[in-house]
């Protein structure tokens, strides 16, 4: 267990209810109540609104209270921004002067707290971990981008280099990161940011069961906040290809549904009313968890097609019911996916390679579920304490932290 003061900064809100009581979303509460488990002295600062009561959507999270929470008021708009910026940097310094350890990140609007972390790091001391998950500032693989696009693209990339290089530990989730902030020494850790909760994983002999109804035809799920960075048009152009194909040459395709909200539902929607089901059907989003994973069930393998460096946890929800992927080649993506073995890969943003990977397994379902059993076995590696027990270890290697009871029950 690290027992020396810990922070951690964010921007993921936190809600307090009259009761004094803490939620958030369900997945973001889950994961911090595990640092509980490592940590002894843990207190997070990061922006809190006040509420009359907590939505059903939210989970409350029981070890957390107003005597380790440093609030910090919230951007909506960049009228906020500017009135919240001097107000945050001194509630962030203050919480800085109190702990031996921070904990940031390298994401979240306007900018990271990171910033304010370098700022601040010229005039106090401290040890500073910074967690790089995702890139949602970098510029799409391909395809249009604005001018704001851009010059957000190349500021953040400027400013996060030096926050990375500025810490004493670095935590990236893939090799790509690495690359992207020359950060190769002791002190520098991959570690994906997606991980499993174990009691949500099938078991083997559950995944040979259900994989044993003589279905030949392959069926794949396109699931995802249907956006442009998701790589959603790809998908739609890809399925329109597939179906021209099939018309012309009359060879085998697969079925392809879609599922997910965002702002490009209505299309998806709209595209799939104009194909028949037996080529492509949309499905409104279902709430994460064993409906959700049921439903996953239903198919063969699943389709990531991102345009940026993410890690979408889709890919080890999928693994975790003996499904293989399909996915966009882009940074994040190459680090979860062994080609071959547990899925493949096609060129981000392209639609012809996506539509030519989807005709190869076109008839090759056998194929998809051998990927799927090696999926459902490489993710095992990949529960959510592997990956705070990894990260802890890490932890107190290249900082030298004090050391304590360990934090974990076997």
């Amino acid at each position: 267990m690290i027992i020396e003061p810990y922070t951690l900064f964010g921007r993921i809100p936190l809600y307090r209810d009259n009761f004094g009581h803490y939620a958030t979303d369900p997945l973001w509460e889950k994961d911090l109540t595990l640092h509980f488990r490592y940590i002894k002295n843990f207190k997070i600062c990061c922006p809190v609104e006040q509420v009359e009561k907590h939505d059903e959507s939210w989970s409350r999270i029981k070890n957390l209270s107003d005597r380790n929470v440093i609030a910090l008021r919230r951007d909506h708009g960049w009228i906020s921004v500017v009135r919240n910026l001097v107000p945050n940097a001194l509630k962030v310094r203050s919480a800085l002067a109190k702990t031996h350890i921070a904990h940031s990140g390298g994401a979240g609007w306007a900018f990271p707290v990171s910033y304010y972390i370098l700022l601040i790091r010229i005039f106090l001391r401290f040890k500073w971990i910074i967690v790089i998950e995702s890139s949602p500032f970098r510029m799409p693989a391909r395809g249009q981008f604005s001018l704001r696009r851009f010059l957000s693209h190349h500021v953040h990339t400027f400013f996060l280099k030096r926050c990375v290089r500025s810490a004493d530990a670095r935590i990236l989730t893939s090799k790509s990161f690495a690359e992207i902030f020359d950060c190769t020494d002791l002190t520098c850790f991959i570690s994906p940011a997606v991980w499993v909760d174990q009691s949500n994983m099938i078991s083997a002999e559950e995944n040979d069961a259900w994989k044993q109804d003589g279905r030949d035809r392959t069926r794949f799920l396109f699931p995802a906040r249907l956006n442009q960075d998701k790589g959603t048009q790809t998908v739609l152009d890809a399925i329109h290809l597939l179906e021209k194909r099939h018309v012309e040459n009359e060879i085998p395709i697969p079925k392809v549904d879609i599922i997910g909200h965002g702002p490009l539902a209505d299309r998806c929607r709209q595209f799939a009313a104009n194909y028949p089901d037996d080529l492509t059907c949309f499905h409104e989003p279902l709430p994460y968890g064993p409906e959700f994973f049921a439903f996953l069930r239903g198919y063969d393998a699943i389709i990531v097609a991102n345009l940026q460096d993410e890690q979408p946890r889709i890919i080890f929800d999928a693994y975790s019911q003996g499904l293989a992927c399909i996915s966009s080649e882009t940074g994040g993506t190459r680090d979860l996916i062994d080609p071959g073995k547990t899925g493949s890969f096609f060129k981000a943003g392209d639609e012809v390679s996506l539509a030519n990977r989807l005709a190869e397994y076109a008839n090759s379902a056998t194929v998809l579920r051998d990927m799927g059993s090696a999926a459902l076995r490489k993710v095992s590696e990949h529960t959510h304490e592997n990956m705070h027990r990894r990260r802890e270890d890490f932890l107190k290697q290249s900082l030298g932290l004090s050391l304590e009871c360990h934090g974990w029950s076997e």
